[in-house]
């Protein structure tokens, strides 16, 4: 393989422009960030950045089941609601149990209070 050269012995540089790239970025905590580049379509910026935590794994993994869980579900145009099964049911409660339980784990100031009735003396 022969290098192209020009004139005074210079090698030829390559002026082509990279327009589409993936840069990825991990932190010490065990982030990465992955940041997708497409210059033709928006110049100014990543077209997306996406972030995966490791503690957070466990959070998106089943908020991913929820969410396809109740896109079975999801009303569409000119059609009637599907009803939905007993297990589906039983199941989405337990999955929004658990996201709840692993985001209050890490913000529990964020915990809704728990409201008791109010007892009142009688005579």
């Amino acid at each position: 393989m022969e290098k192209k050269i020009e004139r005074r012995g210079r090698i030829a540089e390559n002026d082509t422009l990279i327009e589409v790239y993936t840069q990825e970025f991990k932190e010490h905590t065990g982030e990465t960030f992955t940041w997708e580049w497409d210059k033709t379509k928006f110049p100014n910026g990543p077209l997306s950045v996406e972030i995966k935590d490791p503690q957070w794994a466990q959070y998106d993994k089943k908020e991913k089941q929820l969410i396809e869980l109740l896109a079975k579900y999801e009303v569409k145009k000119g059609e009637r609601k599907p009803r939905i099964t007993k297990a589906d049911k039983e199941a989405i409660e337990l999955l929004d149990y658990e996201i709840n339980e692993i985001f209050y784990s890490f913000y529990p100031e964020d915990r809704p209070k728990v409201r008791k009735k109010r007892v009142t003396k009688t005579k």
